[in-house]
């Protein structure tokens, strides 16, 4: 359960995008009464009146908005029970409109739909299809038989599509080849076998799937097929992929069970770019074991300051007190210090906190006031507030005071009235 509902939540993160995609589309053109109706239609999901709206679109020469007819009738058919239809209209809008914007949701939807129909085919093939050819392949006849994508006899289901897994680094080989060899040879290194392609219905003549098809597709084989297949791939996109692909491939493979997959995000963690080394962190914080605490301070170690300040969050969230107070110790950089007394409070360290603000800075102070008040440390926060009000900071005392007034804990409520009835 925990796996389909992590695997959900991936979808989701790149499916988020959607509405960002449907309004640049919709500045782009005017609105047309069919698209408004076919979409009110959808809304209720009523599915046959929306396609039959839809198709009025897309034969109408004069619709300006032809291709994102195209992507609401797919989605609709799929909906109503006709995933063949709606395969077909996603290679209709690659076909006719290749630079639609609304391609991308297309082929997304076809992903989703082959992991539905656990099309391991499908699955690898847009996993791992090469880039598209510069001149486009020639149009299927619209008279040659139609194929069902319900058909799963294509992939035999205890035996998966056969990928060669990915060979191990080698040695480098100097410039002018191995002592001995004369000049150096083009690498020879086998690469990993391409899958079979599926039935020409699921297939696109002129474009290749894109990242974010790509990373789902990756991403339900993590769960049907061998993670030793699919873990280095995610992990490639994840370590030379473009920022976007990264962030949603890390994600994907924190949601493993893997331990190959563990390994895979702590090394992106230390070795990646810099965004995508705080989404490594930052996803590697939300699972269990103390083990994870140890190895989100083994990162922090050789960090730049905005991955630290991600672990120092993810520790707060883990309440994960000695290594916060640890980092508070050994830390000489002030920004991340005063953020680790903070999120030392988020993690319930009230004793640590009252400890340190006796030698701490003023800026220190402020933090752990702060500190304090995420902790809910009311009684700490009083003896701060009599404390700075006797001969110390009144603009601590003040910040003490402010923290205890939005608590409002029963004994925070009693000393404010006391203070009140002292004046």
């Amino acid at each position: 359960m925990r796996l389909r509902n992590t695997f959900a939540a991936t979808i989701a993160v790149v499916l988020a995008t959607a509405t960002i995609w449907t309004s640049a589309a919709e500045a782009l053109a005017p609105e047309s009464r069919r698209l408004i109706r076919a979409r009110d239609y959808i809304a209720d999901e009523q599915w046959q009146l929306a396609i039959e709206q839809l198709r009025q679109a897309i034969d109408d020469p004069k619709e300006p908005r032809r291709d994102e007819a195209l992507y609401w009738l797919a989605h609709s058919q799929y909906y109503s029970g006709d995933p063949a239809s709606a395969v077909a209209s996603i290679s209709r809008l690659e076909r006719d409109f290749p630079k639609s914007m609304w391609v991308k949701n297309g082929q997304i939807l076809r992903t989703q739909i082959a992991v539905r129909l656990q099309r391991r085919d499908v699955l690898w093939w847009t996993a791992m299809a090469p880039e598209a050819p510069a001149v486009k392949a020639p149009a299927r006849s619209k008279y040659a038989p139609r194929e069902d994508p319900n058909d799963v006899k294509a992939p035999p289901p205890a035996v998966p599509v056969r990928v060669a897994a990915p060979t191990s680094p080698q040695a480098p080989v100097p410039p002018d080849g191995p002592k001995g060899s004369g000049p150096a040879k083009a690498s020879t290194a086998p690469k990993p076998a391409l899958p079979p392609p599926p039935p020409a219905i699921w297939m696109s003549d002129n474009l290749s799937p894109n990242a974010d098809a790509k990373i789902i597709a990756l991403g339900a084989l993590l769960r049907l097929d061998d993670a030793d297949k699919v873990v280095p791939l995610l992990g490639k996109i994840a370590l030379d992929g473009e920022l976007g692909p990264a962030v949603q491939a890390v994600f994907t493979l924190a949601q493993s069970q893997s331990p190959k997959a563990h390994e895979t995000v702590v090394r992106v963690a230390k070795t990646a770019s810099e965004p995508v080394r705080v989404a490594a962190v930052r996803d590697l914080g939300r699972f269990g074991g103390p083990e994870i605490s140890k190895e989100l301070l083994a990162v922090y170690t050789t960090a730049p300051v905005p991955v630290k300040l991600q672990i120092v969050d993810s520790l707060g969230e883990r309440a994960e007190q000695k290594g916060l107070l640890q980092i508070v110790q050994l830390e000489k950089d002030g920004k991340l210090r005063f953020r680790a007394m903070t999120k030392l409070g988020v993690a319930g360290g009230a004793a640590q906190l009252a400890l340190l603000y006796k030698t701490a800075s003023l800026e220190g102070r402020r933090s752990i006031i702060a500190g304090l008040f995420y902790a809910r440390a009311d009684v700490e926060l009083i003896q701060i507030a009599d404390s700075e009000r006797n001969g110390g900071s009144e603009e601590l005392c003040g910040d003490a005071v402010e923290r205890l007034r939005m608590l409002g804990t029963p004994t925070a409520k009693a000393y404010l009235l006391n203070v009140s009835k002292k004046r």
